[in-house]
């Protein structure tokens, strides 16, 4: 009993924690409090004490109407919380606990049995107690029951079961970025601590909602890692690899259970979980008994000797319902004190720090950076209003400067919001690393650096699958076998590195393997056999390594299920210039490669220079020009099957005459006569004839819209300081216009 009080207590420290940390509206944590009041039920039927058992089912019911958005009134809560400690601290001491509940009953809305009334009286107040403080019981039925179905539920319960799609989605992310981390530190407490949370809350919430196949399997990954926490359970491969499933199942169960809310039907889709949780619950029934550990413990503290607890242990394998602990204490005349003490040092588990944070929908948080975005619009035209210029008021001027330098700051705000590191899609690439490697019989570490430079959230989200792409290539074609390693003097186990860092206003992301690198004549009869170039053609390096971005390009000898297909690269390619950025290359034979993606910070805004060309605006980014001139005549040429070049830093460069490709106007100025600017792209270079620049600007990007999303050469528009409108020029679609591509 002296154990169960002790735990019981513990565990009501926690709760009580988590409640003064907590917001009314916060789910994951009332389901978390939910889950363990009803550990706390089971555990309390050894103690046998009415008002305890009555208050914990008072204190659960109460907890599921504020997840049901019933109350958010916390203070019963914490009231009930302290009521508990009460009477835990009376039972220590064994002294009585006298206190009136009702009042406190009454706030919960809880009606206790009353032992006084007739056994037909009694079965109708369990009835209406059970109606009046568990309005979600109803859900938790047997495994025969129906899955819900979205035509059952109101309103307040979609948007419940849409949080814990969220929720449960990012904390299994959570455990495969920490269990590749257990893997390499198997005895880390704190990393199975982390694994087991989510687990145990996706196991409470789910029950709540009747999802009981996502129940079933989540209790018992639950309990393996309950077991690994109290090491009758060690950490080995076996153990990562069924979680590692268990986290896919439960993955897959979830999103059809998001997958039937977005389509109105059914919260299951039907998978058996069956199998998979035998052979957790199998792991879980031949783990050894975890009493030696506590054993271990007074051992080493000195307060008791080894054949008491030899003898201790010899009871318990003729009792195995019974813990060590209480046999220590009723059948060998143990100290309780010293017993719990043990107890404790047993079950102390480290706290860490969590930074508050507000949750914010991102479509409120886009339509915030648009809202700001006009506003920067609008301060530009009024600064440009020729009333306004006119007006010649010098407190006017100061007050249209600090409007400024508000909407400026107000900018640069919203677009921090949208900023997140860069270290939770690094992470999503340890799996994919161990796996890929795994399955071509590799041994490779993934080294990364730079995780905490952020990014907008945006471009986050796309550049996830050009790195799956990169990665798989980088373990699958560049990594060699240990054996092939060993044979080249290199360490059996291979390296891939990912970094990230800012560098002049772009996300500079790069992916390095220690590997064969990329074998450039094998690339180069690949592309001649492709017709892709001939055999005459002199290429760069730099040339040579692009060439595996074409469409269908691959070397690989065989076909499997990672690579070898040809839909890989080009791929990466279209990928990042979504983003308006580029991928190089760089390799050494035997030594290894690096891809480095060059991507801007955020997709919001750039820095552009706006020029005009005819009566049109154009924006062409400042990243990417190299100088703006007045070319000398002599610096103009023609050349057979190649048209008008202009010589700039000591080469000849194509002219882009951009009002006859897009249709201004069927006559333009001669290049000496106008202004040309050198843009460069993938270290080729063409020249743009313009008619005048207009100076320097921010940019807030606007879409073009589904009609105009797919024009060649533009990749957006934006509202001008005067009113105008001024098309975003797209580097990569220019150069493919100028090639005639």
């Amino acid at each position: 009993m002296i154990d169960a009080i002790t735990s019981i207590s513990d565990d009501l420290e926690e709760i009580a924690t988590e409640i003064v940390m907590m917001d009314p509206d916060d789910i994951t944590t009332l389901g978390i409090i939910i889950n363990r009041l009803s550990d706390l039920q089971d555990l309390c039927q050894k103690v046998e004490h009415p008002p305890m058992a009555n208050m914990l089912k008072a204190l659960e019911g109460y907890t599921e109407k504020m997840i049901l958005r019933q109350t958010d009134d916390l203070n019963p809560l914490e009231e009930g919380i302290v009521s508990l400690q009460s009477i835990c601290q009376s039972l220590y001491n064994e002294t009585d606990f006298k206190k009136d509940l009702s009042p406190l009953f009454d706030k919960l809305g809880f009606k206790p049995p009353l032992t006084e009334l007739s056994p037909t009286q009694v079965e109708n107040a369990a009835q209406i107690s059970m109606k009046d403080t568990n309005a979600g019981e109803t859900r938790r039925k047997t495994d025969e029951s129906p899955a819900p179905h979205v035509k059952d539920l109101d309103d307040d319960e979609k948007e419940i079961i849409e949080d814990f799609v969220t929720e449960s989605l990012d904390g299994l992310a959570g455990i495969e970025i920490t269990l590749m981390e257990l893997e390499q530190d198997p005895e880390d407490l704190d990393a199975i601590n982390s694994i087991f949370r989510p687990f145990h809350t996706i196991k409470g919430i789910s029950a709540f909602i009747n999802l009981l196949r996502i129940n079933k399997l989540a209790h018992s990954a639950e309990n393996l890692l309950d077991k690994a926490r109290s090491e009758d359970i060690k950490i080995n491969q076996e153990v990562v690899d069924i979680i590692l499933e268990t986290v896919d199942m439960l993955k897959k169960l979830i999103e059809g259970v998001n997958a039937g809310l977005e389509a109105g039907g059914a919260l299951d889709i039907g998978t058996d979980v069956g199998p998979l949780k035998a052979r957790i619950d199998n792991i879980v029934s031949i783990s050894d008994n975890a009493g030696s550990r506590l054993g271990e413990i007074m051992l080493a503290s000195g307060d008791i000797a080894e054949e008491t607890i030899e003898k201790a242990l010899e009871i318990q394998r003729e009792k195995p319902e019974k813990k060590l602990g209480e046999i220590l204490v009723k059948e060998l005349d143990t100290k309780p004190k010293e017993v719990i003490s043990a107890l404790r040092v047993q079950t102390k588990t480290s706290k860490k720090r969590v930074d508050l944070q507000v949750k914010v929908d991102t479509k409120k948080l886009d339509n915030l950076v648009n809202l700001i975005g006009e506003l920067a619009i609008v301060q530009s035209m009024l600064k440009q209003n020729k009333v306004i210029i006119d007006a010649n008021n010098q407190e006017l001027y100061q007050n249209l400067g600090q409007l400024g330098q508000i909407s400026s700051g107000l900018q640069t705000a919203a677009m921090s919001m949208r900023m997140v590191p860069i270290k939770s899609t690094f992470q999503k690439m340890v799996r994919l690393v161990r796996d890929v490697a795994k399955g071509n019989g590799k041994e490779v570490n993934l080294h990364m650096s730079g995780e905490d430079t952020e990014i907008d959230r945006n471009v986050v989200d796309e550049l996830y699958e050009p790195m799956v792409h990169m990665i798989r290539n980088a373990v699958d074609h560049g990594i060699e076998t240990p054996n092939k390693r060993e044979e080249t003097g290199k360490k059996p186990k291979g390296n891939v590195t990912l970094n990230a860092f800012h560098k002049g206003g772009n996300i500079i992301v790069e992916i390095r393997d220690d590997g064969c690198g990329l074998d450039k004549e094998r690339i180069r009869k690949k592309a001649i056999a492709n017709n892709l170039i001939t055999e005459n053609d002199n290429l760069t390096d730099f040339e040579i390594y692009n060439l595996i971005f074409e469409p269908g390009f691959s070397t690989a000898e065989k076909v499997t299920d990672i690579s070898g297909r040809g839909v890989g690269m080009d791929v990466v390619k279209k990928g990042i210039e979504r983003l308006r950025g580029r991928v190089e290359i760089s390799s050494i034979a035997g030594k290894g490669s690096t891809f480095s993606i060059r991507i801007p910070l955020t997709l919001a805004i750039i820095d552009g220079m706006v020029v005009r060309i005819s009566n049109e605006r154009y924006i062409i980014p400042v990243l990417a020009i190299k100088k703006s001139f007045r070319p000398e005549k002599k610096d103009y040429s023609t050349l057979e099957g190649k048209g008008e070049m202009i010589l700039t830093h000591g080469r000849l460069a194509p002219l882009a005459r951009l009002d006859r490709l897009f249709g201004i106007r069927k006559e333009s100025a001669n290049p000496w006569e106008a202004i040309v600017v050198t843009v460069e792209y993938e270290n080729k270079q063409i020249c743009i004839l313009i008619d005048e620049l207009l100076g320097k600007e921010d940019i807030v990007i606007k879409s073009m819209g589904e009609s105009m999303k797919n024009v060649k050469g533009v990749a957006g528009g934006t509202i001008l300081g005067d009113g105008r409108v001024g098309l975003i020029l797209d580097m990569a679609g220019i150069f493919e216009l100028v090639a005639g591509k």
